[in-house]
């Protein structure tokens, strides 16, 4: 296991794994943690116990013990294997993530286990859910509702440190469709342009400007408009060619 930390502001850490560095992927995969007061917010759980638990042994040893809030930007199985761990805490999605979670869950771990798990997965689905928003006022943490990426996806908002984490809403160099509102998603991202972040956290990938923002609205732009693209990049035609063939054939 490689792991890579980032400190994102006074109060982030960003921890990067390299197991989807690979093809089909060839991405790195973020569990992004906010420090508060009294909790530790955990943006997406990744692959399992096994990939978390060390994290949680950094928290404790260099920050102390405190109460966990789980947050599952969106229910795809690389983003909620290590629910598993949190039985006893707070995990946290929007309600449709929950629905998807419970509806697919079980055939998506069941389709990457083998590649990709460390041990047994256990799908643990999200025990408090929320339908705009929810905040938890004392440290200044919010969940909000932020379709685009998948119908289920939100995002998570630092009012103190303006840090602002999108899940797979934002991606380089092109953003990756897994639902079909091209409408809904390009107003999400316009509205990441318009909040007041000085830190924009994505899963795959570093911490980015909003310039990227820009670039994947600019995609979907066409996209929506059916304009013609091509890339002299092999690998960003393919991704683009994935698109296309989602926005023909997907669910």
């Amino acid at each position: 296991m490689t792991v890579n930390m980032t400190k994102v502001g006074r109060r982030g850490l960003l921890f990067s794994f390299d197991e989807l560095n690979k093809a089909p992927y060839y991405c790195t995969t973020n569990v992004f943690i906010l420090m508060g007061h009294k909790r530790y917010y955990v943006c997406d759980t990744y692959l399992g116990a096994y990939y978390m638990t060390p994290i949680l042994t950094y928290l404790e040893s260099h920050y102390g013990k405190k109460d966990y809030v789980i947050f599952n930007s969106h229910s795809h199985w690389d983003h909620i294997w290590g629910n598993s761990l949190f039985h006893n805490h707070l995990i946290v999605s929007h309600e449709k993530c929950r629905a998807f979670i419970q509806l697919e869950g079980e055939e998506e771990m069941k389709a990457h286990a083998d590649s990709y798990a460390k041990e047994q997965v256990e799908i643990v689905l999200p025990n408090v859910t929320f339908s705009h928003s929810m905040v938890f006022e004392d440290d200044e943490v919010e969940f909000f509702y932020s379709p685009g990426h998948s119908e289920d996806s939100s995002s998570c908002y630092d009012r103190q440190e303006k840090i602002l984490f999108v899940g797979d809403n934002v991606e380089a160099p092109l953003p990756s469709l897994s639902w079909h509102d091209m409408e809904q998603y390009i107003l999400t991202l316009q509205h990441y342009l318009e909040m007041d972040a000085k830190h924009i956290v994505i899963s795959h990938g570093p911490v980015i400007n909003r310039s990227l923002i820009r670039d994947n609205i600019a995609y979907l732009c066409n996209l929506k408009r059916h304009n013609k693209l091509t890339f002299s990049d092999n690998d960003i035609m393919q991704k683009h060619h994935d698109n296309l063939n989602f926005l023909n054939h997907g669910n």
